[in-house]
């Protein structure tokens, strides 16, 4: 009887731990299946603001506000472009992830700041940090 009490309670505790185990990577793969989705949707909302940068060049602006328009772009290129993005490429699709734009740390580039929680308990806030250089701004240097 006794041996069937430890073989009993020996038995209880093993299935205690496979459970703890499954639970674990149940979590872990719902904690990954969340970051994949964040860190997608970063990326869409990427390939899109470069997309945005591509077209917008020294052309497109002559010929949607002519030469006025040209020279305030030239007057500060992260600026427009910042500008231009935020009227044409809408904000990342899930809620949880704020996008926001730098146009002065860096003279000339354009910083693109992607913040969210991650899914994880032990990690806060994370950023992803694009660098951009407005396509149109190597037209707008001069040389007499």
């Amino acid at each position: 009887m006794a041996e069937m009490l430890i073989a009993g309670i020996l038995f209880a505790t093993a299935l205690v731990a496979v459970s703890r185990i499954s639970i674990a990577s149940l979590i872990s793969s719902s904690h990954l299946a969340d970051r994949s989705r964040i860190e997608a949707d970063i990326n869409d909302n990427i390939q899109a603001m470069q997309k945005g940068d591509f077209y917008y060049t020294h052309a497109f602006i002559l010929n949607k506000g002519g030469e006025e328009a040209l020279q305030r772009a030239c007057e500060n290129p992260p600026k427009e472009l910042s500008n231009h993005l935020q009227g044409t490429v809408p904000q990342p699709r899930l809620t949880t992830i704020t996008r926001s734009f730098d146009v002065n740390s860096a003279p000339g580039i354009l910083r693109v700041i992607y913040s969210f929680e991650g899914p994880e308990r032990q990690i806060q806030e994370e950023k992803r940090i694009i660098e951009m250089t407005p396509n149109f701004a190597a037209m707008c240097y001069k040389t007499r």
